[in-house]
């Protein structure tokens, strides 16, 4: 809006070329329409964040058509055509726009910006209507005219007209206004406007809107004509056409009005054009506006008459500040204006000011303030009129200062007031009038008035004081008597205070709520001083149960405003407002107690029930309480913040007042706040705002105030509870870190200050609560996470670094100050026994904040500690507390009370976080130098600080794995059990037992039962079968209910019996219930549990001798851990593993390494060097140990292969492993001669299964075997396995026959090794006795083990030719043929060997019939494929074959049958012949003696039934009862059994796995060749037992050889020379064989 009035027409003078009028004809063609409202508001963020206006955004308006009578109504275009319109070459028809929005005003953009250029000749549309704002000094003044329709008879015209309307403005001479008239924004000012065209059409709908803008002077005089024309198509017609009709409109009305915005039917005159003169105003005296209902008088004047056929309307819009429409309005200017003195006139006109709408008196504001003060400054009205027009300002204020309606017109008044205000003498009609209605505020008549004066009071006094402050400016004096005058008018306000009638409070309450609004202005000309006397008493005066949230309210505004800036002025406020809030909390401390709130709300939920209201609705009275409170806290916080600034000048007199005032009860009531409460935050932030202005002086000025020693105890006492529970329970949120930190400096300084006063003043006498409180509460602040600075990035660290300095550091130096001046009383804080606290372990976690600086300080603490309970008094009272030991009471001379605590402590914390390996270092260096240099506590002073260093090291080593997800469990388990052997050895059971219940999670997690109930087991150790209570450090944490030995142990024997019962260890766990069986046998006598017992053992003795429950032999493996870079409990140390089940070396060596990525596999067994040792990477060794069978009582023939197999693998601590390698230089021909065995023994910690898979090796011991010896240890185990082997066929009659066949056949035919030959040639020699003639006794052990082979093999035979099938008979000849020429071999070299006592055979009602063939063709072909370099003959070597009855399988025979006997003694000599077909027989010998099993179709010396030998005659057997094959041999003596129990199976003579290893497989040093650690070496898992199949009867046999009974043999007996061997025929494959399970 323009500032002032502009002339249009000096406007359209300055346009080059001005707008000539056109006699072309406007015809309607289409309208371009685009809705700008969304665009707008889309754009407005684009236009915030862009403010230069760069953004453009161009939209489609699409083009509406319409045709030759078809109206140009928007709306009824819009609804009337739904689309654009397409045209065929073009497309859609229509416009694009730019739009660009800018914020800001017109004028003010253009001023600021004055390089767009698109600012410069911008058009500026007004809004169609006042602004909502109207400031001052803007002018407006324009009338809007739309031509709606209108309706015109045909006349002398065949058809309808085509009527054009021409509107011009007139003066009132009827000569024609130019330029006045705008048809729209940015268009030239117009003389006239022609109205669109239609064509024949009677009632034409222009919808046409033209503006006209007129100077106010020429507007009350102006008219507006219309004249209405035919336009013809035809040019000359034209031309000569005339106006037919007119009509005009007055801009002003009869009373002095501008014309309504409305619609306005306007009468049409009929022209008689030769009468008519277009200049001619008299038609001005007509009528222009038809009357509703009247019908008009056709008559003639002045050329015209009006007609009632035809009708013409419009509609006026008219915006003007200067101008009204409303009459009463304006008769209330005029009277002002015109300086009446009418009282009637005026009365009326003020009655008829409230009748004025409101938007209307909102444009006429100005001019109706001014019209108002000018009448109450006419000294001529009397007191009454002054009171009218006193009620007609405050009404007029009112409507303004209307927050709903008219908020926005506010600034309007405060610019009036001091721009447009010239009232110099209205201040004392004002103060005059406002006074008399506060003295009259009893009068219920007054009473209305004055609460709207009270409302209005801030813009009353802007009045007054602008009133006065004009006035001197103008005449300077009269200061003392308005100063009086305004006083006389605030007493009286505040003496209204006083009234206690219900009809006064609100006007009470108007009055304490808008008087501080008036301070501003009050204090420029009046006593600041004086003005905060009056409030006060204003107050004051106030009954305290009225209004007093209001009063608060009050109270608050007056902090806020300047008057509380002055310190003169706070000497008077702030006593009376720390009065009254003092009063409201005392009266709402019950709000703060939780006692009385949780008695309230059940008094407050009974009676709602039995009201039946709602249990959310809060009560009133609650409600208010809470609200007043809210206030009292909101003005100490704003007291606080203004007494903070920095232009309040001298504040110390104010905190001094609120200190001995206000904080005791502000801690009082945040001490008795609940954390959840909602004004517990903002309590917490006034207390610390106060202690944050508080100095030192004030301190001590509020601590001496306690002459009572109890009341300054209970005061510190509450001030440290405050202070932890705002340290442990933090009232704001995590990420307030200012606000956090800011508490945390207020809390430094506060603690200082307490310690000061607890070490002069609470010593003496002792108050331990309070000094026990203050060590706990200040160690809590600085272990606080929010003080961590180590937590923190660098540029916040440096930033808290430079603001509050390091606050922990300060902390902990005033914390040590006063440790040290506890004196005597230090005892009370290191043993626990007298009832106190002990403060080690709050010490000790303060201690292990990482900061240099504060280790150094306060770890001295310890050794003082230490000295403390060391010198303490020996036999002191168990009632009283802890004492110092005096004259010549007896010292206690040790502290481990301390220790105790310590270690405790110590474990807690750093499995919790705290602690590194510099705090390590640093408590080991200066608790330990202070030890040193102590004389009488330096040996066990040093023994505490190794204690500590030491569990340091482990528990730092166990937070790290724990901590370290890589990790694998079997580490984590390692390394809690490397914490246990620790508490274990400093017996700490408490603590001991605490990780063997970690110990026993982690088991659980990996499914290790048996480890978890050995773990359990070492705390079941720990009771005793003895019902007595348990202490404090032996209770079971996931069994606390039980507190008495037997019965916890019972449960935890129950448990483990159970995890023992999952993982196959009943052996053990049998152990476990006999005890429980004695117990409840004897000592209980609970034979229910006895019973349940029994059946369980039984159930464990059954599953134990069931061969279908598979119990894996786990084998084991020795690891070395080499390098500094692997945890330290692993460094440069050897473990013994226990395999899972079935592992093997391969997958346990990848299972370890998957463990450790970064480690290397070391490739040979040989001891690395210390540069290995000490560096930083890892590696690791890894090989197979044999385990050492301790109790020979398993090894008895009478114990059962399942039980003996068990303690085989289980309950050993002693390993062995082998290392081959060659001393001297390597026989080609015979490397036995020169191969060297390291046997190594390894001793673990404690026997495995136990509380892990494995224990490191605490001892062993190298052995190194000769060759000779390395050959007698291979023949000791060799022998051994076949005895085993032996034992085991001879039990079990299910096993698979492929092991035993292939250890025969690799003894008995050793093709590949060379069996004994080598050792014969490299020691059975006389080179080697004459070489060594030291070894003579070692070289008769050979010989004796070489013969005492023969037995072993005999009895192997035995049973294998008991179960002997067809497909593998002929392999069972060959090997009865090649053994019978070994044992002749070795018979003769070494003598004949004895069979072990515990082999023997039995023979039950066995009938064995002999059948004796001598020189049968038959016989030696049956064996002729398997005969060496000499020829067998046929009674040697003939078997005797029989059918089996049906249904029968195995190799058991009847007792009927009938079993040919060989003389298998007098075997020697052979043929020579056709050595090339007998190496490849051989060869192929071997090949078959590897397989383990294979299928029958693939044994080609199968025979069909017709090579089946004729029978021969039988020898018939007399039956025998057991008989041992060979004579018994003496017992071994107990070295020889120890020796032969140790011996290692690694070195074999079968072919399957090596006594030596081959040449081909590289160095003898390498562990991919050890005889105990290879990978080749590993077995495969014991087979499944062997389930029967069923099989045809009519197509199985046996065949049976058994030897000679004899161990020598038969001399006598024929010499057949065989024949040459034939190969066999192949045999069918559709031939039916056994099955390949019985191979």
């Amino acid at each position: 809006m323009a500032s002032k009035e502009i002339d249009p027409r000096s406007r359209s003078s300055m346009l080059s070329k001005k707008t000539s009028s056109s006699d072309s004809m406007r015809r309607p063609f289409g309208v371009v329409m685009l809705e700008v409202t969304q665009i707008i508001q889309k754009q407005k963020n684009l236009a915030l964040e862009t403010q230069d206006g760069s953004l453009d955004q161009d939209y489609f308006a699409p083009f509406f058509p319409c045709g030759e009578k078809e109206t140009l109504d928007l709306k009824k275009l819009l609804t009337s055509r739904n689309d654009s319109v397409r045209d065929n070459k073009t497309g859609y028809q229509g416009i694009w726009f730019s739009f660009q929005l800018i914020n800001g005003d017109i004028k003010q953009l253009r001023e600021d910006n004055p390089h767009y250029v698109s600012l410069r000749d911008v058009p500026v549309a007004y809004r169609l209507g006042l602004s909502d704002i109207i400031m001052p000094g803007d002018v407006r003044n324009d009338l809007y005219i739309t031509l709606l329709s209108g309706e015109f008879s045909r006349g002398t015209k065949t058809s309808d007209r085509n009527v054009e309307v021409t509107v011009r403005v007139c003066d009132e001479k009827g000569k024609i206004i130019p330029g006045v008239m705008k048809q729209g924004c940015g268009k030239s000012p117009l003389d006239e406007y022609r109205s669109v065209t239609y064509h024949h059409e009677a009632k034409p709908k222009w919808m046409e809107t033209i503006k006209i803008a007129l100077p106010i002077e020429e507007f009350k005089k102006a008219h507006v004509k219309f004249i209405f024309k035919h336009r013809s198509t035809n040019d000359v017609k034209d031309k000569n056409e005339k106006p037919f009709a007119m009509s005009f409109m007055k801009l002003m009305q009869d009373n002095g009005t501008t014309v309504l915005n409305t619609e306005h039917e306007l009468i049409i005159y009929k022209i008689d054009s030769k009468k008519w003169q277009e200049d001619d105003y008299s038609y001005l005296s007509l009528q222009w506006q038809r009357i509703i209902g009247e019908e008009l008088v056709k008559t003639w004047l002045y050329g015209m008459a009006p007609t009632n056929k035809d009708s013409f309307t419009i509609s006026t819009t008219f915006c003007s500040t200067k101008l009204t429409q409303n009459a009463e309005l304006l008769a209330l200017l005029e009277w002002g204006w015109s300086g009446s003195t009418d009282t009637t006139t005026l009365r009326q006109c003020l009655e008829g000011l409230r009748r004025v709408p409101s938007e209307e008196l909102m444009v006429f504001l100005q001019d109706t303030l001014d019209v108002l003060l000018e009448i109450l400054m006419n000294s001529s009205t009397d007191d009454d009129s002054d009171n009218k027009v006193f009620e007609a300002l405050v009404y007029v204020i009112t409507i303004a200062t209307d927050k709903n309606k008219h908020e926005a017109f506010q600034p309007v008044l405060d610019s009036y007031i001091q721009q447009n205000f010239h009232a110099t003498l209205a201040y004392n009609k004002l103060i005059h009038v406002l006074k008399f209605y506060v003295e009259q505020g009893m009068d219920l008549q007054r009473q209305e008035t004055l609460k709207k004066a009270m409302k209005c009071l801030q813009y009353i006094f802007k009045f007054i004081i602008r009133s006065r402050q004009l006035f001197v400016e103008l005449y300077g004096r009269g200061q003392e008597e308005f100063e009086k005058s305004l006083q006389q008018l605030l007493e009286a306000m505040a003496k209204m205070m006083i009234h206690t009638l219900d009809s006064t409070l609100t006007v009470q309450a108007h009055c304490l709520k808008y008087i501080t609004t008036t301070i501003p202005d009050i204090i420029t000309n009046f006593d600041p001083v004086h003005m905060s006397q009056i409030l006060v008493t204003m107050i004051d005066n106030l009954d305290p149960k009225r209004i007093p949230k209001q009063k608060l309210m009050t109270m608050n505004e007056i902090i806020h405003s300047e008057l509380f800036k002055y310190p003169e002025c706070r000497r008077v406020l702030l006593p009376s407002f720390i009065g009254h809030i003092r009063r409201l909390l005392a009266a709402n401390e019950e709000v703060t107690d939780g006692e009385v709130i949780m008695r309230k709300e059940k008094k407050k939920a009974k009676l709602q029930q039995m009201l039946g209201t709602d249990n959310n609705a809060p009560f009133t009275d609650d409600r208010s309480l809470m609200e007043e409170l809210e206030l009292c806290v909101k003005i100490l916080g704003d007291i606080l913040d203004v007494l903070f600034s920095a232009d309040v000048g001298p504040t110390q007199e104010d905190i001094s007042l609120l200190t001995n005032e206000m904080l005791s009860d502000i801690l009082t009531i945040v001490y008795k706040m609940t954390h959840d409460d909602p004004l517990n935050c903002k309590f917490v932030s006034v207390l610390v705002s106060l202690m944050r202005q508080m100095t030192e002086r004030h301190f001590l000025s509020f601590l001496n105030c306690f002459q009572n020693q109890d009341e300054l105890y209970n005061f510190l006492v509450e001030l440290i509870m405050v202070i932890q529970d705002l340290i442990s329970q933090p009232v704001f949120p995590s990420d307030w870190a200012e606000m956090i930190l800011l508490q945390n400096s207020v809390i430094v300084k506060v603690l200082r200050q307490c310690s000061r006063v607890i070490s002069e003043r609470m010593r003496d006498p002792f108050k331990e609560i309070v000094w026990n409180n203050f060590f706990t509460c200040a160690i809590n602040f600085i272990t606080q996470p929010s003080l961590q600075l180590e937590t923190f990035t660098q540029s916040k660290r440096n930033k808290i670094l430079s603001r509050y300095r390091d606050m922990r550091r300060e902390t902990a130096i005033e914390i040590k100050s006063l440790w040290f001046s506890l004196g005597q009383h230090k005892i009370r804080f290191v043993a626990s026994s007298g009832g106190g606290q002990c403060m080690v372990g709050p010490f000790l976690e303060m201690t292990m904040i990482p900061d240099v600086e504060l280790r150094k300080a306060t770890i001295p603490i310890f050794f003082d500690m230490m000295q403390c309970e060391y010198y303490s008094q020996r036999d002191q009272g168990k009632n009283g507390p802890p004492d110092m030991a005096r004259n010549k009471q007896k010292i206690k001379g040790k502290f481990t009370e301390f220790e105790t605590e310590m270690l405790e402590k110590l474990d807690h914390l750093v499995e919790g976080g705290h602690g590194d390996e510099h705090y390590r270092e640093v408590f080991k260096h200066m608790v330990g130098a202070l030890c040193e240099e102590h004389a009488t506590m330096r040996e066990p002073g040093l023994k505490l600080v190794n204690t500590v260093s030491r569990l340091m090291d482990r528990l730092l080593q166990y937070r790290t794995i724990m901590n370290t997800p890589d990790n694998s469990a079997e580490t984590r388990m390692s390394c809690t059990v490397n914490l246990l052997d620790f508490y274990s050895e400093i017996n700490r059971k408490e603590l001991y037992l605490r990780y063997v219940y970690k110990l026993s999670e982690l088991h659980l997690a990996c499914d290790n039962y048996t480890e978890a109930g050995y773990t359990l087991l070492q705390h079941a150790s720990l009771l005793r079968w003895a019902h007595e209570a348990l202490q404090t450090s032996l209770r079971s944490p996931i069994h606390p209910h039980l507190g008495y030995h037997d019965d916890l142990k019972e449960k935890l024997y129950n448990e483990v019996i159970s995890f023992f019962d999952k993982g196959k260890m009943w052996e053990d766990a049998l152990k476990l219930c006999k005890e429980l069986m004695q117990q409840y046998e004897e000592v209980t006598m609970n034979y229910t549990k006895l019973s349940e017992l029994l059946t369980r053992m039984a159930s464990f003795y059954k599953n134990i001798m069931n061969p279908q429950n598979l119990r894996p032999e786990p084998e084991y493996f020795r690891v070395a851990y080499y390098g500094r870079g692997f945890p330290a409990f692993l460094q440069n140390r050897v473990f013994v593993y226990r395999g899972n089940g079935y592992e093997r070396l391969g997958d346990f060596t990848s299972r370890i390494l998957d463990q450790f990525p970064n480690a290397e596999l070391m490739k040979k067994l040989t001891p690395p060097s210390d540069e290995v040792k000490e560096s930083p990477q890892q590696f690791i060794q890894i090989s197979k140990v044999d385990c050492v069978m301790r109790e020979d009582k398993y090894s008895s023939p009478s114990v059962s292969e399942q039980i003996q197999r068990y303690y085989r693998a289980n309950h050993v601590n002693i390993f062995t492993y082998s290392r081959p390698f060659h001393r001297g230089q390597k026989d080609p021909s015979n490397e036995f001669a020169t191969l060297c065995i390291e046997k190594t023994t390894l001793v673990t910690s404690y026997s495995l299964p136990g509380i892990l898979r494995c224990f490191p090796v605490i001892r062993t011991k190298f052995i190194e075997l000769s060759p000779l010896e390395n050959a007698i240890e291979t023949m000791n185990n060799v022998n051994a396995d076949v005895r085993d082997l032996v034992k085991k066929y001879s039990r079990d009659h299910t096993l698979p026959l492929d092991p035993l066949t292939r250890k025969i056949s690799g003894m008995v035919d050793p093709a590949v090794m060379g069996g004994i030959t080598n050792y014969e040639k490299a020691f059975l020699c006389d080179e080697y006795r004459q070489s060594h003639p030291q070894d003579a006794e070692k070289l008769e052990d050979l010989q004796q083990l070489i013969a005492a082979q023969i037995p072993l093999l005999q009895a192997a035979l035995h049973y294998h030719g008991l179960r002997v099938t067809e497909p593998i008979a002929a392999l069972h000849d060959h090997m009865i043929a090649s053994f019978c020429k070994m044992k002749q071999q070795v018979h003769e070299k070494y003598g004949v060997a004895v069979l072990p006592p515990e082999l023997g055979i039995e023979e039950h009602s066995l009938r064995l019939q002999t059948q004796l063939s001598v020189n049968s063709d038959h016989s030696a072909r049956s064996s002729h494929h398997y005969s060496g370099h000499e020829s067998l003959s046929s009674s040697q070597l003939s078997l005797a074959r029989l059918s089996l009855s049906p249904g029968k399988v195995g190799g058991t025979l009847p007792r009927h049958h009938k079993v040919s006997m060989p003389n298998l003694g007098s075997y020697n000599g052979g043929s020579s012949k056709n050595v090339k077909k007998e190496k490849s027989f051989r060869t192929l010998l071997r090949r078959e003696s590897f397989t383990s099993q294979r299928e029958p179709s693939s044994q080609w010396f199968d025979r069909p039934e017709s090579q089946v030998l004729p029978p021969q005659p039988i020898i018939e057997l007399s039956e025998q009862v057991t008989t041992p094959l060979a004579p018994e041999r003496p017992l071994r003596t107990d070295i020889e059994r120890e020796r032969r129990m140790s011996r290692p199976r690694s070195l074999t003579m079968t072919p399957s796995v090596s006594a030596t290893p081959s040449p081909s497989l590289g160095s003898r040093e390498s562990l991919m060749s050890t005889p105990t650690g290879s990978i080749y070496e590993e077995e495969s898992p014991p087979p499944l037992p062997v389930k029967m199949r069923d099989q045809d009867s009519d197509s199985t046999s046996v065949r049976l050889s058994t030897m000679s009974l004899k161990p020598s043999a038969t001399p006598g007996s024929p010499e057949v020379s065989p024949e040459p061997p034939k190969k066999p025929p192949r045999p069918d494959k559709n031939h039916n064989h056994e099955d390949s399970s019985m191979i």
